[in-house]
């Protein structure tokens, strides 16, 4: 009987064992924890990477489509029709180009009269105009590209859409009343956080509890160039400045720098210029995901603490300016 005692009271767990027991067992549900803390956590930046990096891309591509449909209107070249008119003028003034002087007096006015200027007479350059798109527009003489480092202006060619025609007929439309046109003037910037008057994110409309300022984040704005032109003219900037769609909120910048052929630009406009750019760099700005699951915001953040997304985008209508100025240096003897 003793004997089994021995055997039973050897077979039980003392006091210290025990507590050991459950301190190793806290501990290891303890790394277990965060180890599963750490992997959800990385798994989550891994995934706003990842979406960032396919939003990123998303605009670039849209961005790109825009630019390729840039349209820029050449001169018609008349110096043929001039010369052949001229022509004719003299002979018929000057009796076979015995006019002399008369003769080209009534040359250039049975040019002017046809509606076509001499070589002679300059008109003057149109005035460079300043880009503000979040206040106004800047309207070009002719349709082309205006932008400087933070935005972008340009009218591009393209076939409406049938759901352009639906919206057109959307009575509780508030922005400008846009018609469906095959020459678009689009615009890109990024707007502050909180503007008043600015472009309304529809997604937040949709939360009673939001906040009515607009939010911050990448705007496109696509309207027919002449209601662009018109709500420009008639001082109609407050509603211009509210149209538009809020693309992507997770872009805190954007700019933009334009290839001339010889170096980059910070501003560009084809109407003094007289060209669309060879080609357009687009960077975009993101707040880097593990600074923000850190609980930075936006307008906390570093540079180091943002990411960055680049693309150069050449422009097919464009020309090389250049060879304009080796032609007017050759012209100056130089």
């Amino acid at each position: 009987m003793n004997r089994q005692r021995q055997r039973r009271e050897r077979f039980a767990f003392t006091l210290l064992e025990v507590v050991l027991t459950l301190s190793l067992s806290v501990v290891l549900i303890v790394l277990v924890g965060g180890a599963l803390q750490f992997y959800a956590r990385d798994m989550n930046v891994s995934d706003m990477e990842i979406r960032q990096t396919q939003l990123a891309t998303a605009v670039m591509q849209m961005i790109e489509d825009d630019l390729r449909a840039t349209l820029h209107t050449e001169p018609v070249d008349t110096s043929g029709l001039e010369a052949l008119l001229a022509s004719t003028a003299s002979q018929v003034t000057g009796g076979g180009g015995g006019g002399g002087a008369g003769g080209d007096v009534a040359a250039e006015e049975d040019l002017s009269a046809a509606g076509i200027a001499s070589e002679d007479s300059t008109e003057p350059p149109p005035e460079s105009s300043t880009l503000d798109l979040q206040s106004g527009v800047a309207v070009l003489e002719t349709p082309g590209l205006i932008g400087n480092q933070y935005q972008i202006q340009l009218d591009l060619s393209r076939l409406p859409r049938l759901e352009e025609y639906v919206a057109m007929l959307d009575e509780n439309n508030a922005d400008i009343q846009d018609v469906p046109s095959d020459l678009k003037t689009v615009a890109y910037f990024v707007q502050g956080e909180n503007m008043f008057g600015g472009v309304q994110d529809k997604l937040a409309q949709l939360d009673p509890e939001s906040q009515s300022n607009a939010a911050g984040g990448l705007v496109r704005r696509s309207l027919d160039r002449a209601a662009t032109v018109q709500a420009a003219t008639n001082g109609n900037l407050t509603m211009l400045g509210q149209t538009g769609e809020l693309l992507a909120p997770e872009i805190t910048a954007i700019e933009f720098s334009y290839w001339d052929g010889i170096t980059w630009q910070l501003e560009w406009s084809s109407d003094e210029y007289g060209e669309l750019p060879l080609a357009v760099q687009v960077v975009i700005y993101m707040a880097d995901p593990v600074a923000a699951a850190g609980g930075a915001t936006a307008t906390t953040l570093s540079s180091d603490a943002m990411r960055t997304f680049s693309h150069v985008i050449r422009l097919p209508l464009a020309r090389p300016i250049e060879q304009e100025e080796d032609a007017g240096l050759e012209e100056a003897g130089l």
